[in-house]
């Protein structure tokens, strides 16, 4: 499996049994489907991944070796752009000669796909997902060595707009966006009317806040996830986070500018998600710094009959990758 399954063919369904794993910085988490059901869940810190791997199979008691993989890395990115209108089956072997208009690596060196989001008289409007290939092979040398068959892998982006554009039908009619907090830094979708128009990496990472953490509150860095964990420690947490979580909304309001100059319309709503956005009450800071309506990008939507909300809600946030992943 060599290339990036895009969110074109979203509503398929599957009926076998597969893995959904997140491979983020610094966790691994993922959604277990059995008999096209989401079964169980797991999350659990990267470490060395083959050994992370071993110890969910086992103690989640995985019979299956099928897995979806989403990644998000420094080595991978999303673009869009307008592009002549030629015969689709060409397109692709086209778009090889000139990805270095696109992208900042050798198109050597990475693996790429496309979807096309919209057709004009004159042009397309298509999406380009890039990976490079170190980064895809080495994930796909280890999952062949713990003997798991790879069905496809994504980018965390792409599957958030797949949880976007399957649960939030009133929402596509308006311009919207989807920020991922992520540990080592964030990501920024942008859609207008449902079609997303761009995605950027912010230099945001919650590891910022918790190296700030970690020091003032003399909490060793392994074990501040558990006083995040106590809500009694959420309002102290949005204290000290204020002026990091401030530097992020200037990046996205960065981007929300640049969206307005180019279509003269507004960002009517941000979707926040990753570990961070578990956080009680921070969606005000939000709404407070970008001056419009912040909501959760909420995952629990196809999950309520599986998972008890008083058992996954601080941490269901962490699951909205992998639930674009399974769908």
């Amino acid at each position: 499996m060599k290339t990036i399954r895009l969110f074109n063919n979203f509503f398929k369904k599957e009926t076998q049994d597969f893995v959904g794993i997140n491979i983020g910085n610094y966790y691994v988490k993922g959604l277990i489907v059995r008999a096209g059901r989401v079964t169980d869940y797991f999350i659990k810190e990267k470490k060395e991944l083959p050994t992370t791997l071993k110890q969910i199979w086992q103690e989640k008691n995985i019979s299956t070796n099928k897995v979806k993989l989403s990644v998000k890395d420094n080595s991978t990115l999303v673009r869009y752009f307008n592009f002549p209108k030629i015969d689709k089956k060409k397109i692709k072997q086209t778009l090889f000669y000139e990805l270095n208009k696109h992208i900042p690596f050798p198109p050597e060196e990475v693996y790429f796909d496309f979807s096309i989001l919209e057709e004009n008289p004159s042009d397309l409007f298509l999406l380009l997902a890039v990976a490079k290939k170190e980064l895809i092979n080495s994930a796909i040398d280890i999952f062949e060595k713990e003997k798991k068959e790879i069905l496809d892998i994504s980018l965390d982006s792409i599957c958030l707009v797949n949880v976007f554009l399957a649960y939030y039908k009133e929402e596509k009619k308006i311009n919207t966006s989807i920020l991922d907090i992520g540990y080592g830094f964030s990501t920024l979708t942008v859609l207008r009317n449902g079609v997303p128009f761009m995605t950027r990496d912010l230099t945001f990472g919650t590891k910022d806040i918790l190296s700030i953490i970690s020091n003032v509150k003399n909490v060793p860095i392994q074990s501040i996830d558990k006083w995040i964990a106590a809500t009694e420690n959420h309002k102290e947490f949005l204290e000290l986070s204020q002026d990091n979580i401030a530097a992020l909304c200037r990046e996205v309001k960065s981007s929300f500018d640049y969206f307005e100059v180019n279509k003269g319309e507004r960002i009517e709503k941000v979707f926040l998600t990753g570990g961070l956005s578990s956080i009680g009450g921070i969606e005000a800071l939000f709404k407070e710094y970008l001056e419009c309506e912040v909501l959760f990008l909420d995952n629990l939507l196809n999950l309520k009959s599986v998972f008890k909300p008083e058992q996954f809600n601080m941490i269901k946030n962490t699951f909205s990758v992998s639930s674009g992943i399974i769908l």
